[in-house]
C-alpha cells in the first residue's frame, strides 16, 4: 500500500485539448507527442519532460535551503530523446512502440557556496525525487551540473 496518493481529473472538453485538474489548479495539454513547433498547446511529453526539470530544480532548491547553502539562481535545460517517434504517427514500417530513450538534464546554479556542497545537495535531491527515480527504472536519466558565482 502506498504512503500517499494524488488524484487528478483528466477530461477532453474538445478534440484538440485535454484538461487536467488537480487540487485547485487546472492546465491544458495538447496531443501526446507534438512535432509542430507552431502548435498552440504544450504536448503531454513536453509536460512530462518539464516536470522532470521542475522536480530537479525544486529538489535542489529544497536541499540547498535545508543545508543553508546560498543559491542565487537555478535553471535547467532538459533534453528528451524519443525512439520510435514515427510509430505514434502510424508510419508504415516504423518499429514501435515509441519510448523515451534518454533524458539529459543540465542544471545551472549561481551560488557562492562550495561546489562540492552544491554537488552533494543535487546528488542527494536527485536520489530522493520520485519522478526521476521512477523514470530511471526504464530509461537513461543523466543529470549534470554547471556552477557560476
Amino acid at each position: 500500500m502506498s504512503d500517499y496518493s494524488w488524484t487528478l481529473r483528466v477530461s477532453a472538453p474538445g478534440p484538440a485539448a485535454i484538461r487536467v485538474s488537480t487540487r485547485r489548479h487546472q492546465f491544458t495539454v495538447g496531443r501526446p507527442i507534438e512535432f509542430d513547433a507552431e502548435s498552440p498547446a504544450v504536448g503531454a511529453l513536453e509536460y512530462a519532460l518539464g516536470a522532470v526539470g521542475a522536480e530537479i530544480v525544486g529538489g535542489l532548491l529544497a536541499f540547498a535551503k535545508r543545508r543553508r547553502l546560498g543559491v542565487h539562481e537555478v535553471e535547467a535545460v532538459v533534453i528528451g530523446e524519443l525512439e520510435g517517434a514515427l510509430a505514434y504517427l502510424e508510419v508504415v514500417g516504423e518499429p514501435g512502440p515509441p519510448r523515451i530513450a534518454a533524458i539529459r538534464v543540465k542544471v545551472f546554479v549561481s551560488t557562492s557556496a562550495d561546489e562540492r556542497l552544491i554537488r552533494a545537495a543535487l546528488d542527494d535531491a536527485v536520489a530522493r525525487l520520485p519522478l526521476v527515480n521512477t523514470l530511471r527504472a526504464g530509461t537513461r536519466v543523466e543529470v549534470s551540473l554547471s556552477i557560476t558565482e
